[in-house]
């Protein structure tokens, strides 16, 4: 072997590790980058809880039923489809989904103003992230950090 033939390999040998190198990196970029987008539908979330307030459950009011109703819909959905961290939405709203959800499920008559009942309301996919959010109850607090 000639020493251009050397040369020639230990350069590709050398573009070699840095190309897989900068594989590592990218990929640890990326993983990084689907955190941070993980945590900016929290603002939405944020404002789609505005305004919403308990739900008495003797005497509930249609529009505060249906405007719970809608936030937890919402938040079933971000928690089933694994769309925010499910660390931050436990956190900020796994009480008052709890709450939420059990006052519109103890409501067995039309609300005023409706056609359905608050146990009416409850979906499958309120059901399933309540039971997966009060499943993560028994498991220790999660902190997680942007890298």
């Amino acid at each position: 072997m000639t020493n251009f033939e050397i040369l020639s390999i230990s350069i590709s040998g050398f573009a070699l590790l840095v190309s897989l190198g900068s594989m590592f990196v990218a990929g640890r970029a990326s993983s990084s980058n689907v955190k941070m987008l993980k945590r900016t539908g929290v603002i939405e979330l944020y404002a789609a809880w505005q305004g919403v307030s308990s739900i008495n459950r003797n005497a509930p009011v249609s529009v505060d039923a249906v405007k719970a109703a809608n936030a937890i819909a919402l938040t079933a959905s971000l928690w089933n489809h694994d769309i925010i961290e499910k660390a931050v939405l436990h956190q900020m709203y796994w009480e008052p989904y709890r709450d939420i959800y059990d006052s519109l499920y103890s409501i067995v008559d039309v609300l005023p103003g409706q056609t359905k009942t608050g146990k009416a309301m409850i979906t499958d996919d309120m059901t399933r992230a309540y039971r997966d959010m009060d499943a993560f109850s028994g498991r220790a607090v999660i902190t997680s950090k942007v890298n």
